[in-house]
């Protein structure tokens, strides 16, 4: 963890899951989608990634 000022500025995570898992863990990690990020396995980081640009376009192409 690191802080400034006594409150976290980034909080890091190792979670070991059994593959069966990583689905459920998944979504939950994207009701944080603006606030995490998946480093590894790299196959996790490319979906996030994947799903992170499907919901930019889907904002940037509507017209405002």
């Amino acid at each position: 963890m690191n802080k400034t000022h006594g409150k976290p500025i980034y909080v890091d995570y190792i979670v070991k899951l059994p593959k069966r898992s990583l689905e459920e863990f998944c979504r939950w990690v994207y009701r944080f989608m603006g606030n995490a990020q998946f480093i590894s396995p790299q196959y996790l980081a490319e979906q996030h990634q994947k799903f992170a640009r499907a919901l930019i376009n889907r904002y940037s192409s509507k017209a405002i």
